[in-house]
């Protein structure tokens, strides 16, 4: 069982996503935007055929090879890390990218482009459109930052 459940986490979360999306492609796609949050937040329809903020727009299949070989990369270190606590969050991680890099995969194999949907304006400054699996992607490379940090201190401690 043990072996599955980080299979079912990556399913759950790609599923999560993908239902987030598809509401917003039915619901909010016709309209555009909803005011959440006057001048902060939105929901907003977007359609996201490259990076962040667009950038690289039209390299879609760049963006499929890439979060492919990241989900392999996920895959191949979930099962190397070392059994301790601090690497459970490693493994959480692992999670969070891979299922974030499919979840975004998927949109553009079958869409050619990314739902996003999350729109914030800071100080007056609109902050890149972005989805659950952008969440995931950032969560996930925050926490194997701080892991990675972590480890290299204790093991610089042990030497």
């Amino acid at each position: 069982m043990k072996k599955i459940l980080p299979f079912l986490y990556t399913i759950i979360f790609i599923i999560f996503d993908q239902i987030i999306k598809f509401i917003c492609f039915e619901k909010l796609k016709p309209i555009g935007s909803i005011k959440i949050i006057e001048n902060f937040f939105y929901l907003t329809y977007v359609e996201n055929r490259g990076a962040a903020f667009g950038m690289l727009e039209g390299a879609r299949w760049i963006f499929i090879i890439i979060a492919f070989v990241a989900t392999i990369f996920c895959i191949y270190y979930y099962n190397k890390l070392p059994k301790n606590k601090l690497l459970k969050l490693g493994r959480l991680s692992l999670i969070f990218i891979s299922a974030g890099a499919i979840g975004n995969m998927i949109d553009r194999i079958f869409r050619g482009y990314v739902v996003d949907m999350f729109h914030f304006i800071f100080w007056g400054k609109e902050f890149a459109v972005f989805n659950v699996a952008d969440i995931l992607v950032c969560l996930g490379t925050f926490l194997i930052a701080i892991v990675i940090i972590f480890t290299e201190d204790k093991k610089e401690k042990e030497d």
